[in-house]
């Protein structure tokens, strides 16, 4: 049975999701399906749904044909990857080859990018829906909750936005996003498309909804109200709105209470379950994962799949200094060649299980130090001292130099590597990189030139959600 929104909308209203009461991080809602009518009642509950969409955001099951979709688990990092110039799939026939080439097309792409989204989106709507009916204690339990739901349904709708929409600043956010759901529709619903500006509009909404909700206080593996701002200033920055972006940016920098890794722990960082830059990481550190090959520790591992090496022009990148920490991170892949980037080492001793890092501190200085000198009236001293921060911790002897936005794109790229960013770095501004030489195997008819000008760079509606919903439209081109 193919994954569309009315199916998941139809499980969700034939099911019952029955509530745990155990502790764990990882205690979920079991299925996809919809909490019975009273389910949600107590602020304990708002909390055990909650952990339902921190789940959700490595990887969900359908209920229909109990096949798995990994999300933040494997595709929504590995895709921005092999999509870009500095990672590629190490050989014909590995994992992700489809996301190298760019050869998704409607009737054969992934549906993972699309269907988990919307199964955090349903998940968060019916609790927010139970929220709001008045009738749970509106504690502060009950408004975090309240606030994380609407921060998870914000950043499902964002990843959705930026995987099949047009890069908001090619044209203002005029051209079709993606059906946005922020209420419990009935299985007969056929949401449309709305505009990419409307999406943003919608995300921007929500985020700001939640900061006046959720708590500070750091819950590993949970947002906060930093990690709230700080998916703010991404938000911003791919919007173009470098105002907000250097704002939210400079007070997590400034006020969050986050410190930067110190060169002397930064290689080992990778194998511990969290560190100080944690802003919000999902945790995978359960024995629930330890068998699940399809994650991304084991697709990038050389004892398992290594499908997903250094291109040459990455390597010579970071070779510019031979003393940057991060080269500590290279280890030889399945034929001994030292090109893969080794930020999935693995929890315990396993390589399969690793903690995700969806926002971290390093980020959120490089977000400040772009929109420092982006935004209205340029701030050169915060850019400097905020790409200084970044340079010096990779090698202690670097000293500040005057930023510039190329040199900020480069250390973009030496310090967010493998981390899910390349392909959006690329596409938000209308950069153009050139995907030849070296160890690649792309062929004419692959993407090689990748901007925001070719079809592919934008995912197309999986065609079984154009069958059963006549109101989206697909992709151009596809």
């Amino acid at each position: 049975m193919k994954t569309t929104i009315n199916t998941i909308f139809a499980a969700m209203l034939t099911g019952a999701t029955l509530l745990s009461s155990c502790d764990d991080y990882l205690t979920t809602l079991p299925s996809d399906s919809l909490v019975s009518e009273g389910a949600i009642t107590t602020e304990e509950d708002t909390k055990t749904a909650v952990n339902g969409l921190y789940q959700g955001l490595i990887s969900a099951t359908d209920p229909t044909s109990n096949v798995s979709y990994n999300y933040y688990g494997t595709d929504f990092i590995t895709r921005p990857e092999v999509g870009g110039d500095d990672i590629q799939t190490r050989m014909v026939g590995d994992r992700t080859e489809n996301f190298y080439r760019f050869t998704d097309r409607q009737n054969n792409a992934k549906e993972s990018l699309w269907y988990v989204p919307y199964v955090l989106i349903n998940r968060a709507n019916v609790l927010l829906e139970a929220i709001e009916e008045g009738n749970i204690p509106m504690t502060d339990v009950t408004k975090n909750s309240q606030g994380e739901a609407l921060a998870i349904r914000a950043l499902a709708h964002f990843n959705l936005l930026i995987t099949y929409g047009t890069p908001y600043q090619k044209d203002n956010g005029a051209s079709l996003g993606v059906p946005v759901v922020t209420s419990v529709l009935d299985a007969t619903a056929l949401p449309e498309r709305l505009t990419v500006a409307q999406g943003y509009e919608a995300v921007l909404t929500d985020l700001t909804n939640a900061l006046n909700l959720i708590s500070e206080n750091k819950t590993y593996g949970h947002i906060n109200r930093w990690g709230v701002k700080a998916l703010m200033a991404r938000v911003n920055l791919y919007k173009g709105n470098y105002d907000e972006a250097y704002n939210y940016a400079k007070d997590v920098v400034e006020h969050g209470g986050y410190t930067l890794v110190p060169n002397s722990e930064y290689i080992e960082m990778w194998g511990k379950r969290e560190n100080s830059e944690s802003i919000f990481d999902l945790d995978l550190s359960s024995t629930m994962y330890s068998g699940s090959r399809e994650l991304i520790g084991a697709v990038v591992a050389p004892s398992s799949y290594g499908a997903m090496v250094a291109t040459t022009d990455f390597l010579n990148l970071l070779n510019e200094d031979p003393s940057d920490v991060r080269l500590g991170l290279l280890i030889n892949d399945k034929e001994g060649k030292k090109r893969v980037i080794n930020k999935y080492p693995g929890l315990d001793g396993n390589v399969i299980v690793n903690n995700i890092r969806v926002i971290r501190l390093s980020d959120i200085y490089l977000i400040g130090a772009e929109a420092a000198l982006r935004k209205n009236t340029p701030d050169q001293k915060l850019a400097d001292e905020y790409l200084y921060q970044i340079r010096h911790r990779a090698n202690p002897n670097n000293t500040k130099i005057t930023a510039t936005i190329d040199l900020i794109k480069k250390e973009r790229r030496k310090e967010l590597v493998m981390e899910g960013h390349r392909l959006y770095d690329i596409l938000r501004v209308g950069d153009t990189v050139e995907r030849k030489g070296g160890t690649h195997f792309l062929n004419g008819e692959d993407l090689i030139t990748v901007n925001w000008n070719d079809y592919r760079t934008i995912m197309p509606i999986p065609q079984a959600e154009i069958d059963a919903n006549p109101q989206i439209k697909q992709n151009p081109s596809y």
